[in-house]
């Protein structure tokens, strides 16, 4: 691809503060990172549930998210540990690391996202699963470079969305199809196959907010990316594919949602998205 068709290029997550850009593609890289490191299953929850309780003893977390099983949610809390979002200092509490506690304005930018855009049937949605939600139509191997070559070279035919996303052909297909489905991307053309053409809804190209704060806290989460000595990068290795390998397991929180019996709330199983396969 030569370059961006006229008029059809546009930022992709370009910060909001005032520091050097890093590249289109590092962008992309960031952005990923974050998405990882953010969507499996009941991360949200329990980043907001400890944010608006304090440092919490296990038990405690599982009383106020009763519909997660105690197995699940040492297995959750372990997980988020090594992803750098929580810690525990001493006599088994949790609490958010500064890294977790920068989570904030990446949930705002998401909420608003996805209640501006996303409207059908989610009214009712606790804050918590629509951040979770917003996440999952972002996860999963190139969702983002697929968003990213549409948002930087407009309408795209088969092969050369493939090629820009760098995706072998069975995964390109089920993207293409995943990214539909959560009204990310529609075809322009009424056939499937050879000849369509794909490009952004309007959903999508509203995401430029939500990809600046991603990309924000992925620098944080990796300040030494851009000169990593040894021992960084291979720390920042080993999280990125402990996050990667994790199963998809504020009183805005809990706005939506009163009282919970011991399983998950109905809305929460209908309308979740992050705990789809991706």
């Amino acid at each position: 691809m030569s370059g961006p068709a006229d008029g059809a290029q546009r930022p992709f997550g370009e910060p909001h503060r005032a520091q050097p850009l890093p590249s289109p593609t590092r962008r992309t890289e960031l952005v990923d990172q974050a998405v990882a490191r953010l969507s499996p299953r009941w991360t949200i929850w329990t980043l907001q549930t400890i944010q608006h309780h304090g440092p919490m003893r296990l038990a405690d977390i599982n009383s106020v998210l009763p519909w997660i099983g105690v197995h699940a949610m040492a297995q959750i809390v372990r997980r988020m540990q090594t992803s750098g979002l929580l810690d525990r200092p001493q006599f088994g509490v949790c609490d958010l690391t500064p890294l977790g506690r920068d989570t904030q304005s990446v949930h705002r930018a998401l909420s608003a996202w996805h209640r501006t855009h996303l409207t059908d049937g989610t009214s009712s949605l606790a804050e918590a699963e629509r951040v979770e939600d917003a996440l999952g139509r972002l996860r999963g191997k190139g969702a983002i470079p697929v968003l990213h070559a549409l948002a930087q070279y407009g309408p795209l035919p088969n092969g050369a969305l493939r090629n820009e996303a760098a995706l072998a052909t069975g995964s390109f297909h089920y993207r293409i199809t995943q990214l539909q489905t959560d009204q990310l991307i529609t075809r322009t053309s009424p056939f499937s196959g050879r000849g369509s053409e794909y490009t952004l809804t309007s959903a999508a190209r509203g995401l430029p907010p939500v990809y600046a704060e991603l990309a924000e806290f992925a620098r944080k989460a990796h300040p030494a990316a851009a000169r990593p000595d040894g021992a960084t990068s291979q720390q920042a290795v080993r999280a990125n594919a402990a996050v990667r390998r994790s199963p998809a397991a504020s009183s805005e929180l809990f706005s939506h949602v009163s009282a919970p019996p011991p399983r998950v709330p109905a809305h929460v199983t209908a309308l979740s998205h992050p705990s789809r396969t991706r």
